[in-house]
C-alpha cells in the first residue's frame, strides 16, 4: 500500500521518474531505448523500451516488487561491466509516480517472457496488499523490458522534455559505452546526439586537473587559443582547501564565449544549433562513475558559486563565470565512498563534502584565468610570474596620475600667461585649490580604506584564537559566582585577560582619527604601537624581539600601523603553520638611511615557496588558511604612497626563515 506514496514523494518530477527507467536500461547493459510520451490517447501513456538483458518472472516478483530490494547494492559494474547507477531499487517506484497502472514485459535472452499489469488504484482499494493480485501471464520472448505507463498523473510538457534531454543525452556521451535514446514526443522527435565533440571544438580553453593523493590539486594540461599554458606558474590551493579524501578527483573545464563560438561557424541554422548546446550545457556537472548527478550544474545550477567569484575577481582577472563553462568533476564509488547520492537522487548527502568539492572547482576556474592572462601577456615560461590582472601592465599608476595633475597644475601657475594677467590669476588660483582638494580627499579616503582593511584584516585573521581565553573567562565568571577562586584560576584568568587586552589594544591603535594626520612620531611611541601590534603573538608560544634606535619619524601613524600590522599578521600565521609553532620568532628592526628609512619583519616560521613569492603581493592570492589575500598589496600600496616598496629579501637574517623588507622615502627626521 505504500509504492504510490513512496514513488509519488521520491520522484515527484515525471521527467525525473522517466529518466529513472532509463538508467534501469542502462544498468541491464541496453545499447539502444525508446522512450514514447504520448498524449493524444485517453489519459495519455509512456513507453520506454530498452534492449538490455531483461528480467525473468522470478526476478519480477522477488525483486521488482519487492520494495527497497535492490540486487545492485554493493555492485559497482553491471554483468557485462558497464557503470552502475541504481542502487537503492527506487528505479521501479518511477512507474508508479507517473500513471495509475503500469504493464511490465520482459525476459532474460532464451528464457520465456511475461507480462505483468498492476493497477495502482485497484492495489490502493484492496483490504492489503496481499489480497492484492497481480496479473502475470507469459507471452514469447522479447529482447530486454518494456514499461508502459498508462492514465499519466501529471501533464507533460516542454520543461519536461527539456529536463530529460538534457540529463538523458549525457548518458549518450560516456566515454567507452555504446547507448543510444530516442525520445518522442506527441509525435514529435527529438535528437539525443552527443554534445561534447561539438563542445570541445568551439571552446577558446580548456584545462584538466587530478587531484594528488595528499590531495593537492594538479594541472595535467591547459590550451588556451591553442598555446599550450600547462608550464606556466599556477597558483598554490590554499591549506585548509585542501582535502585527501577527494584524491584521484578528475576535473575539466572548457571555456567558451557563445557570440565567439557562434562567430566560428558558417550558417545560421547551424550558428543557432551550436548557441542552443551551449546554452543548454554551461555549468560544472558532478559525474559518479561517469554518471551525471543531477542537480550540480543543470539547468544554470551554480552550486560552486562560480559567478560571485567571477563578480568579485572583476573582468581584468579574465577568471570565467558559471555562464562561460561547460566542466566536468568525476568521481567514483570506490574512491569516493562519502559521496553518498540522496534517497530521491537529487543531489548528495553530504554537504560538506559538496562545498570541499567546490573549492577545488573555484580553484580550477581561478587558475584558467591565470592560464588565459598568460596567454594575453605572451607569458609561457615558468619563471616568470603572471600578474593577477591583464590592466597592471599600465605605464601610469592612479598615483602617477595625480602627481603628474599637481606637478601640472604647479608649471600652470608658474607660466607667464597666468602671471601677467591678474584675473585669470585668481580664477586660476581658485580652479587649482578645488582640484587639490579633490585630489587631496581622494588620497585620504583610499589611505583610510587601506588602514580600516588593515584592522579587519587582523581582526578576521585573529578573532578565532582567542576563543579559548573569552571560554576561560566566561567559565571563570561562572566558577566566581559559586565559590571562592584559588591562585590557579586567577593565574588563568589574568593571563586570558592580558591576551584579550592586547587583542583589543590594536582597535585603539589603527583606526582612531588622531593617527590618520601626519605627524612627528618619537621612539617612544613607535615602541608603544610596536608592543601593540606585536601582542598578535601568542606570548607563550612566540618570543617577540624589537631593534629600534632613537629617531623621528613625519609620517601618517596610521599607515604605519597598517603596513606593521599585515607584516607582523603574516608572520604569526606562518610560525603557526610550521613546526616551530611552540617556539616561534619574530623580529622587527629599523633603520634609517639619511631621510629613508628601512624596516624589517623576520620571522622562522614555514617559510616562503617560489611560486607564492611569485604571487604574494597579487590582490586575493594570499597562502594562509585565515587570510583574505589583501595584506601584502595593502602594505605595498601604503609604502608606495612615500616612494617605496615591499619586498622579500634573498638572504634572511640568521635565524630566520623570512624576512620582508619596507622602504618608506623621506620620512625620516633630520637631527640637528
Amino acid at each position: 500500500m505504500v509504492l504510490g506514496p513512496l514513488g509519488a514523494e521520491q520522484l515527484q518530477d515525471p521527467a525525473l521518474a522517466v529518466l529513472e527507467l532509463v538508467k534501469n536500461a542502462w544498468d541491464a547493459d541496453a545499447k539502444r531505448v525508446a522512450i514514447s510520451v504520448d498524449q493524444r490517447k485517453s489519459g495519455g501513456e509512456i513507453v520506454v523500451i530498452d534492449n538490455g538483458h531483461g528480467m525473468s518472472q522470478d526476478e519480477f516478483e522477488t525483486r521488482w516488487l519487492v520494495i527497497g530490494a535492490s540486487h545492485k547494492r554493493g555492485q559497482e559494474t553491471s554483468e557485462n561491466g558497464r557503470p552502475l547507477i541504481g542502487e537503492k531499487g527506487l528505479g521501479r517506484l518511477s512507474s508508479f509516480a507517473l500513471g495509475r497502472s503500469v504493464t511490465m514485459a520482459s525476459s532474460r535472452r532464451r528464457e520465456q517472457g511475461f507480462v505483468a499489469k498492476v493497477d495502482w488504484e485497484q492495489m490502493r482499494t484492496a483490504p492489503s496488499l496481499e489480497e492484492y493480485l497481480i496479473a502475470i501471464s507469459s507471452r514469447p520472448s522479447l529482447i530486454g523490458a518494456r514499461v508502459a505507463i498508462h492514465d499519466l498523473n501529471v501533464k507533460w510538457n516542454n520543461v519536461h522534455t527539456e529536463f530529460l534531454v538534457t540529463h538523458a543525452q549525457f548518458l549518450v556521451s560516456v566515454p567507452g559505452q555504446h547507448f543510444r535514446i530516442s525520445l518522442r514526443v506527441d509525435g514529435k522527435q527529438y535528437a539525443m546526439d552527443d554534445p561534447l565533440a561539438t563542445v570541445s571544438r568551439l571552446a577558446e580553453a580548456e584545462i584538466d586537473i587530478r587531484v594528488l593523493p595528499d590531495g593537492t590539486p594538479k594541472v595535467r594540461s591547459c590550451i588556451v587559443d591553442s598555446t599550450d599554458e600547462t608550464n606556466i606558474v599556477f597558483r598554490q590551493m590554499k591549506k585548509d582547501e585542501i582535502d585527501p579524501r577527494l584524491a584521484g578527483v578528475r576535473l575539466s573545464l572548457k571555456f567558451f564565449r557563445r557570440d565567439e563560438a557562434a562567430k566560428r561557424l558558417s550558417g545560421t541554422l547551424q550558428r543557432n544549433e551550436v548557441t542552443a548546446i551551449l546554452e543548454r550545457y554551461q555549468g560544472v556537472r558532478i559525474y559518479r562513475n561517469g554518471i551525471n548527478i543531477p542537480p550540480y550544474g543543470l539547468n544554470r545550477d551554480d552550486w560552486a558559486g562560480l559567478e560571485k567569484q567571477r563578480t568579485s575577481t572583476g573582468g581584468p582577472t579574465l577568471v570565467p563565470g558559471n555562464s562561460q563553462l561547460i566542466g566536468e568533476v568525476h568521481i567514483t564509488r570506490r574512491n569516493h565512498p562519502h559521496f553518498v547520492v540522496t534517497a530521491g537522487r537529487s543531489g548528495f548527502s553530504d554537504q560538506g563534502a559538496v562545498g570541499a568539492l567546490a573549492n577545488y572547482v573555484r580553484w580550477a576556474v581561478r587558475e584558467l584565468g591565470t592560464a588565459r592572462r598568460a596567454e594575453y601577456l605572451g607569458i609561457k615560461s615558468s619563471a616568470q610570474p603572471i600578474p593577477s590582472r591583464i590592466d597592471e601592465d599600465k605605464s601610469t599608476t592612479s598615483q602617477d596620475a595625480e602627481q603628474v595633475a599637481r606637478r601640472a597644475l604647479t608649471q600652470i601657475s608658474k607660466s607667464t600667461a597666468v602671471q601677467m594677467d591678474l584675473e585669470l590669476r585668481k580664477d586660476f588660483d581658485v580652479a587649482s585649490k578645488a582640484v587639490a582638494d579633490v585630489l587631496d580627499k581622494n588620497e585620504q579616503t583610499l589611505r583610510l580604506y587601506a588602514q580600516l582593511a588593515s584592522t579587519g584584516i587582523a581582526a578576521t585573521s585573529f578573532a578565532h584564537e582567542l576563543r579559548a581565553e573569552f571560554d576561560v573567562v566566561s567559565e571563570g565568571i561562572d566558577e566566581l559566582g559559586h565559590k571562592k577562586p584559588d591562585k590557579d584560576l586567577l593565574s588563568l584568568l589574568k593571563d586570558a585577560w592580558k591576551r584579550i587586552s592586547a587583542f583589543a589594544a590594536l582597535f585603539r591603535v589603527v583606526p582612531i582619527k588622531l593617527r590618520r594626520q601626519k605627524k612627528v612620531l618619537t621612539t617612544g611611541e613607535l615602541r608603544k604601537s610596536l608592543a601593540a601590534i606585536l601582542g598578535l603573538a601568542p606570548p607563550d608560544k612566540v618570543e617577540t624581539t624589537i631593534d629600534l634606535p632613537e629617531l623621528k619619524l613625519r609620517i601618517v601613524p596610521a599607515d604605519l600601523d597598517s603596513i606593521l600590522l599585515n607584516l607582523v599578521s603574516n608572520a604569526v600565521k606562518a610560525v603557526a603553520e610550521s613546526n616551530r609553532n611552540e617556539s616561534g620568532l619574530i623580529r622587527v628592526s629599523f633603520r634609517t638611511q639619511g631621510e629613508d628609512l628601512d624596516i624589517r619583519v623576520a620571522d622562522n616560521g614555514c617559510g616562503v615557496t617560489q611560486k607564492v613569492a611569485a604571487i604574494m603581493f597579487e590582490p586575493l592570492e594570499g597562502h594562509f588558511a585565515e587570510g583574505t589575500g589583501m595584506g601584502l598589496p595593502i602594505a605595498k600600496y601604503i609604502a608606495g604612497r612615500y616612494g617605496g616598496d615591499v619586498m622579500l629579501t634573498e638572504i634572511p637574517t640568521r635565524g630566520y626563515k623570512t624576512e620582508m623588507m619596507v622602504k618608506l622615502r623621506g620620512v625620516v627626521e633630520r637631527t640637528s
